[in-house]
């Protein structure tokens, strides 16, 4: 790392490595978004129905209406908690 706080790069890269490297950070961006519109999508939601415990009442997700925390949501936690 220099004085500036870069890493000098000193590989030669190839024509279409710098390519992917160009569009690497926009993709990345859109890919976090997409995670972002996912999580808004699958997220709790009373599920309206009589409980023996009014206190701590079932819930279900939004989107796919499967018990909380849904199969979709538990996949992303646990890949982000890895």
């Amino acid at each position: 790392m220099n004085k500036g706080g870069f890493v000098p790069v000193k590989a030669r890269l190839s024509r279409e490595d710098l390519s992917f490297l160009a569009g690497a950070r926009e993709e990345v961006i859109m890919f976090a978004e997409l995670g972002v519109r996912l999580l808004d999508l699958h997220r709790p939601q009373e599920s309206g129905g009589i409980t023996s415990d009014p206190g701590a009442p079932i819930h279900r997700c939004r989107a796919c209406m499967a018990r909380w925390p849904c199969p979709t949501f538990r996949a992303i936690d646990e890949t982000l908690s890895t």
